[in-house]
């Protein structure tokens, strides 16, 4: 067998290999389960058009059952974060708006200098 036998057998060899691997890969992607879409205090929300995510969290204040949140709503096509709190008065829950900000400013003002 030639040297150039050899090498073009190689090189059919590993272009071989990586299809089956690059098709191994579609495969598993295409088989992944749907959920239905949740949230949960510390996930964030994507929709598919984007521009919009939303993430909760809370803030460490409050009993365990019912903790205080806030919501974190980042708007990419404004490039601004608004923030609410949840506030638990007896039963009722409420949002308020606590800040808006300018993503930009926030980045600006966060660089040191």
């Amino acid at each position: 067998m030639s040297i150039t036998s050899r090498m073009r057998l190689r090189m059919e060899w590993g272009l071989a290999t990586s299809a089956c691997v690059l098709a191994t890969i579609l495969v598993m992607l295409c088989v992944q389960p749907t959920t239905e879409p949740a949230a949960y205090a510390g996930d964030s929300v994507q929709p598919p058009l984007g521009g919009i995510s939303v993430m909760t969290l809370s803030t460490g204040q409050g009993p365990d059952a019912r903790p205080s949140e806030c919501a974190y709503v980042l708007d990419t096509r404004g490039a601004r974060l608004f923030v609410y709190a949840v506030e638990t008065v007896g039963a009722t829950r409420t949002m308020q708006l606590r800040t808006v900000e300018s993503i930009p400013a926030l980045f600006r003002a966060a660089r040191p200098r």
